[in-house]
């Protein structure tokens, strides 16, 4: 049995996904008030709920902790010592900042294995949750020293199923690498929107594909963006200071007028992304070789 401790777009999505696989273990969740519970129940997500953790804990095999950063560091020692008390499942969480949850991963508990899946929506909440959020998507796991190999390989099995593809980081790592490659985006993202919604011509109202794709991200759950910008607050702000170098050296070619290192500028950056199509589009891409 699986238990979810937190029923929002991503444990729905993946208590969904495993659902559709075939997934034969019963999918419970627990959260401290029902209305989000009840509705999993209602979209057939889950079987079951209960608002008692430890009730929640004690039956499962595996915990997945489905809260933002600051809510699962918050919960995990609770959540751990129940664990330890109650046939030590394997337990797992999916927050995007992994240094900061392994620090409050207090008491050590050798079956926890930190985890991140790299898909999301600007939507939040249950209703949002889609079992093929995960198909051909990055999921990272951050297991430390202590962390047993069997637990992890629990861990990865549910995420195979799910569509997920599985690699390993440090948390270190993973928090750096995300900091330029998903939170740097999102801050990106809320400072045009800011900025546009300053503008004295209301330029939002005349926007096309590109300031849809460059802004939908802002639109996403500003509780969890909070607790990412502090949690990771070090690597963010060296991916902000690294971007404001490359939009500086961009502002100069552009005020000197020099098209040719406009135009190789632009040809790199077309070049880097369509590079990583492959990841960016997984779905796409294998679309395309099914024709």
């Amino acid at each position: 049995m699986i238990a979810f401790l937190g029923l929002g777009l991503i444990s729905g999505s993946l208590a969904g996904a495993l659902r559709a696989a075939g997934w034969r273990g019963e999918l419970i969740a627990w959260g401290p008030r029902a209305p989000s519970l009840e509705r999993g129940v209602e979209l057939g997500v889950i079987d079951r709920f209960t608002l008692d953790l430890a009730a929640a804990i004690s039956d499962a095999d595996v915990v997945v902790i489905g809260a933002p950063p600051e809510a699962t560091a918050v919960l995990l020692p609770q959540v751990l010592a129940l664990a330890e008390q109650n046939g030590q499942p394997v337990v797992t969480d999916m927050a995007s900042i992994k240094g900061f949850i392994v620090e409050a991963a207090v008491p050590t508990y050798a079956r926890f294995v930190p985890g991140h899946p790299i898909a999301g929506s600007e939507h939040s909440g249950v209703d949002a949750a889609t079992p093929q959020l995960f198909e051909g998507r990055e999921v990272i796991l951050t297991p430390t020293d202590t962390t047993e190999s069997a637990a992890v390989s629990v861990v990865e099995r549910i995420w195979a199923v799910a569509g997920a593809r599985v690699t390993h980081m440090s948390a270190a790592d993973h928090d750096a690498a995300l900091a330029a490659s998903s939170h740097m985006p999102h801050m990106l993202a809320y400072a045009l929107t800011a900025m546009l919604g300053d503008h004295e011509l209301a330029p939002m109202r005349h926007g096309g594909g590109a300031l849809r794709d460059m802004t939908r991200i802002a639109a996403s759950d500003p509780v969890m963006w909070r607790d990412i910008a502090l949690t990771n607050r070090d690597a963010i702000l060296e991916a902000m200071d690294a971007v404001a170098t490359e939009h500086s050296a961009l502002r100069t070619m552009i005020a000197n007028a020099d098209d040719v290192a406009l135009e190789v500028f632009f040809a790199r950056c077309r070049h880097i992304r369509r590079e990583h199509d492959a990841i960016l589009n997984p779905l796409h891409r294998a679309a395309e070789g099914a024709d």
